[in-house]
């Protein structure tokens, strides 16, 4: 069953969170709130168990890069949030969301043929820190984005902050600094996931936990993959 609901919040300000609004069964009714909202969330998409193993895989990959002096110092180990392919073992999570009818609605909420999906990741290290506000790709170029939670995700470890409803027009950046906007943590357990618009402000915050966060994402940037199989990349190895 397909259970698509508002996503769990803190405000910024308080660790306190409660569930919003129950199930969001029409893609109507999915458009109206992504519209408002700029993003909706799928309760539970994905089972826990294989999750939690590609999170031990992808830590343990990282740390082995690390060891190994194969890791680059700067970038993302800089700022403690590091891009990396999650490698063809993931791809259940990529079976699990199309058998459910997640991509029908993705499809549905595209106004363009969409191809299959960017596959990506992102770990959020121990010790991060707040990256600067932005948007993904170019105001004039939205696309959607799926963000699968491959832990639980909450401010302990990183939970992305929005600025609610900053997709419905253009910003610049100083505008973002000086508007008094409402920002939300966006709380998540492990196999939720988030279907967003590029569009939507937003910034990673810092991991205060002693474990790696990894976040899936599934990205249809310029359409999505030009790849036959996305998983095929890397000789389908995780890489950083």
């Amino acid at each position: 069953v397909l259970c698509l609901a508002r996503v769990t919040m803190a405000d910024s300000s308080s660790a306190l969170s409660s569930p919003l609004a129950p199930a969001i069964p029409s893609l109507a009714d999915c458009r109206r709130a992504f519209d408002m909202d700029g993003y909706v969330l799928f309760k539970g998409a994905v089972p826990r168990a294989p999750l939690a193993a590609l999170a031990r895989d992808l830590t343990s990959k990282w740390q082995a890069d690390v060891a190994g002096g194969a890791m680059f110092q700067g970038g993302g180990n800089l700022s403690g949030h590091l891009n990396c392919f999650p490698g063809s073992a993931s791809r259940f999570v990529y079976t699990a969301l199309e058998g459910l009818g997640v991509f029908d609605i993705v499809a549905g909420l595209s106004p363009e043929k969409l191809r299959k999906p960017n596959i990506g990741c992102n770990l959020n290290l121990p010790g991060s820190h707040a990256q600067n506000e932005h948007i993904d790709g170019y105001r004039a170029k939205p696309f959607l984005i799926a963000n699968v939670a491959v832990v639980d995700t909450d401010l302990t470890n990183g939970a992305m902050e929005i600025i609610d409803r900053t997709h419905q027009r253009d910003y610049k950046y100083w505008e973002i600094m000086l508007r008094r906007g409402h920002r939300r943590r966006l709380l998540m357990n492990q196999g939720d996931v988030l279907l967003r618009t590029s569009t939507l402000w937003h910034r990673g915050m810092p991991n205060h936990s002693s474990n790696p966060r990894p976040m899936l994402a599934f990205t249809w940037e310029n359409g999505g993959s030009p790849e036959t199989d996305p998983y095929a990349a890397h000789g389908g190895n995780i890489a950083f």
